[in-house]
């Protein structure tokens, strides 16, 4: 891999069909990559849907699978998320709505220290520091790591959270 790389966290999470699969193959497939290594994965989760009480939230969802993985990457933020968004399709992801299950979700959770806002890409993700099933194994993967937009470590953020989403090691 090229040395000018950026580190790079992705929020994987699956909720349809083997959930097991979904994300073995969805890391296999971006290890596959001739520009993406690898570094670090958390451990897997099990987590209740989110949002816990959206009017849109897609009734009767089975738990999802989540995990989060560090990369290193020579793709820029928009060829990331092209290469993930063909991933996504590649393992049958279908839309179920904003709030729906999925067979495969991966989110760019943060590239680098870049702050990005446009129309098809935010990072930091809008959402993550919301998230149990995000912060836990972000946290676990990397206990300093603090947010460039707020300078908030998110083990801080993790404890600050008054909605306790439920996230239970799954192995």
């Amino acid at each position: 891999m090229a040395k000018n790389t950026t580190e790079v966290y992705l929020s994987l999470g699956s909720n349809m069909g083997d959930r097991m699969a979904h994300l073995s193959s969805a890391k296999e497939k971006l290890m596959n990559h001739p520009k993406i290594n690898i570094s670090e994965e958390s451990k897997i989760y099990e987590t209740e849907p989110w949002p816990q009480n959206h009017p849109e939230k897609e009734e009767g969802q089975l738990w999802f699978l989540n995990s989060v993985i560090k990369v290193k990457t020579g793709l820029n933020p928009d060829e990331l998320l092209l290469f993930i968004q063909s991933v996504e399709s590649d393992l049958g992801r279908t839309e179920k709505g904003h709030w729906g299950s999925r067979e495969i979700d991966i989110d760019i959770l943060l590239y680098g220290q870049e702050v990005i806002e446009s129309d098809h890409l935010t990072i930091p993700h809008r959402h993550m520091t919301d998230r149990h099933f995000v912060l836990v194994p972000l946290v676990e993967l990397s206990p300093e790591l603090k947010d460039p937009v707020s300078g908030k470590a998110y083990k801080t953020i993790l404890q600050s959270l008054s909605d306790k989403h439920k996230v239970i090691p799954f192995f």
